[in-house]
């Protein structure tokens, strides 16, 4: 994460946060899915097929590429939601002290989309994320709802 905060304050230092956030958010998805693509492959995994697997998939994964640094709760609400509540983030503390907070935009759910991707899933998300929510003076609470995962009971109604 260290190389990630240098990179990114010398792209905006050098060619301002017009460039630097779009690039960002660019390259967290790619990483996203690289990341998850290579985790699937790895532990012989499909993508998932119902709400469980997914849960299974994606704790499996946060547990490989989440820093303890990074505070993440996490709520499943059946048949197709997940809940992420963000406490301390990391990102919103170092753009604030790097003085450009108020044009950041979040890269981490980005990422976290890319997991989405590389799994194959269909979603909607409860929040716009073109400015940090903690700079909109909110709580970092983002809801994803699947449209493709709900329980093989649901299904089979």
């Amino acid at each position: 994460m260290t190389h990630d905060a240098l990179w990114y304050g010398e792209v905006a230092k050098n060619f301002g946060m017009g460039a630097a956030s779009p690039m960002n958010l660019r390259v967290c998805r790619q990483l996203g899915r690289i990341e998850f693509s290579r985790f699937l492959k790895a532990v012989g995994a499909s993508a998932p097929r119902d709400f469980a697997s997914y849960r299974q998939l994606f704790e499996a994964g946060q547990e490989i590429f989440v820093p303890e640094f990074i505070t993440f709760e996490f709520e499943y609400r059946e048949p197709n939601t997940q809940i992420f509540r963000v406490g301390d983030c990391f990102a919103h503390k170092g753009m604030e002290k790097s003085g450009v907070l108020s044009e950041y935009e979040c890269g981490i759910f980005v990422r976290i989309e890319g997991w989405f991707d590389a799994m194959g899933l269909k979603y909607s998300r409860d929040q716009d994320l073109s400015r940090c929510l903690k700079y909109k003076g909110l709580e970092c609470v983002i809801a994803y709802q699947f449209d493709n995962l709900a329980n093989l009971e649901e299904k089979n109604k």
